[in-house]
């Protein structure tokens, strides 16, 4: 079974790129199959098993052990059902990169990573903020910044704003799909006309405006914090995202 995995943090535009990038062939998308909630009603028809996978994954720690291996492996299965491949979008922190080779080797694996204060903000525009981890969930973000910059596969959210067809073209290299450019087309297409519902855009554009790109919510303390980092700082500039802080404040 070929399972591809798409890696990010939430608000990082996951969705838009899982459901995307499968497009083109119809191939099936295992959404957050592990949790942190039950997925099998009509909007994610997942298996019933995978509500027992929700729960056993809780009570094991959130770790890959072999009885919630064997678990994911019977869900993906179902979900992937005839298709050659089946996508697993998975946004969240845990487990690390190593547990999922160790736990799932023949698994294809991208990253996606979203620069940290415009995920921020998405996070604060929706409300969003029991979502947090310390210290404006800066802690979390520079793990996974971390992990994502060893992968030898990885994009940014920024690269499906400039480029779309090289974004989702990375992505399926990395996956090992053969494609052209008429699965190119496609996928921007639908990028573009299914957009995922818990975002908006000013646009019909996936390549722009994203309204939490536009629109802040950020309180000033918060883009402070990251901004002082010298980490964070180092890694902005690294991806040529902007430092000043009046980028992230809401404009007269």
């Amino acid at each position: 079974m070929t399972v591809c995995r798409l890696h990010a943090l939430a608000r990082s535009g996951s969705s838009v790129t899982a459901y995307a990038a499968a497009s083109p062939w119809g191939y099936p998308v295992g959404d957050e199959v592990l949790g942190p909630w039950p997925r099998t009603g009509p909007l994610y028809p997942h298996p019933p098993e995978q509500a027992e996978l929700v729960d056993l994954f809780k009570a094991e720690g959130h770790r890959l052990t072999p009885p919630v291996v064997a678990l994911t492996r019977l869900v993906m299965a179902k979900i992937k059902g005839n298709a050659p491949f089946v996508v697993s979008k998975w946004p969240h922190l845990r487990p690390s990169p190593e547990e999922w080779r160790e736990a799932f080797p023949e698994d294809r694996a991208v990253y996606l990573i979203r620069n940290p204060l415009h995920r921020l903000n998405s996070l604060y525009c929706r409300g969003q903020l029991h979502s947090f981890g310390p210290n404006q969930d800066l802690y979390r973000y520079k793990q996974y910044m971390a992990w994502w910059r060893v992968q030898p596969h990885r994009v940014s959210f920024d690269q499906f704003k400039q480029d779309p067809g090289g974004f989702f073209r990375t992505i399926w290299n990395g996956w090992e799909w053969p494609f052209d450019e008429s699965h190119v087309a496609h996928a921007v297409a639908y990028a573009r006309e299914h957009y995922h519902s818990d975002s908006k855009r000013e646009s019909d554009r996936p390549e722009g405006g994203v309204l939490s790109e536009t629109r802040f919510a950020l309180p000033e303390s918060a883009i402070e914090r990251y901004l002082s980092d010298d980490e964070i700082r180092e890694f902005m500039v690294s991806m040529g995202w902007s430092v000043r802080q009046e980028d992230y404040l809401d404009r007269a």
